[in-house]
Parts: C-alpha cells; structure tokens; sequence
C-alpha cells in the first residue's frame, strides 16, 4: 500500500513535525475515536493532551512515546501504551526507524502544544 496516494491524509505542521499519514477516524461514537498513524523515521506529534486519555497500540517499525518530565519508551509492534487523562505527551518515529500505530483517543479531540524540540525527542531514552 502507498499511503501518500491511498486513503490517508498527510498530518499538518499544526500539530506534527516531519512526515506523518492518518487514516481516516472512525467516527466519534461517545467521544472516541481510533486511526492509524504512519510517522516517518524522527517524525512525530507535538506536545498535546487528551481529556478521557489515549492508547497506542505498535503495529510496525521502532517508535518513541513520551510524556511531559517521564521516561521515554521504544513502541514497538504489539506494545500497547496508556497516556492518562490530561497527561501531557508526545509519540513517533524512531531516530532511524519509521513506526506505525493504532491511536484510540477517549473523550473528545486533544488539546495541542508546542512543537517537540530536538532536544526533547531525545530525552529519556
């Protein structure tokens, strides 16, 4: 599958730095939505919270999520990740790995930050 031609969207510099695909979201049934999200190798989101929490589930390739002052953690294909209601966070490609995930987001859209730095992405791993 190409998802730069397929039915993915590409992600806006608003809310993502570097390449990322979305699939389309399912709709909003109670405030939850799922997509797939493709981010190229050091792609990822900016810092951004979600009001009833969010869960990452690894499909392919080496990813990176982070919450605000906590560890980092390597995603990978099975790993399933929890982010906390209102928990600050960031998830995306590897330094040298792009990575793929299921996102479940709960309780309505996110609120979204700053950018993440260079810095930052690398912090904690």
């Amino acid at each position: 599958m190409d998802i730069a031609t397929g039915p993915y969207q590409e992600g806006d510099a608003a809310r993502f730095s570097g390449g990322v695909w979305l699939s389309p979201e399912l709709p909003r049934d109670g405030g939850t939505g799922m997509m797939v999200v493709h981010f190229s190798a050091g792609a990822r989101t900016h810092w951004h919270a979600h009001p009833g929490g969010q869960l990452l589930y690894g499909v392919s390739g080496r990813g990176r999520v982070r919450s605000r002052g906590g560890p980092g953690h390597t995603l990978t294909p099975g790993d399933i990740v929890h982010i906390p209601p209102g928990e600050w966070h960031w998830h995306g490609g590897g330094p040298d790995s792009p990575m793929a995930h299921v996102s479940v987001n709960v309780g309505g859209p996110p609120e979204w930050g700053d950018p993440v730095t260079d810095q930052e992405y690398g912090e904690g791993f």
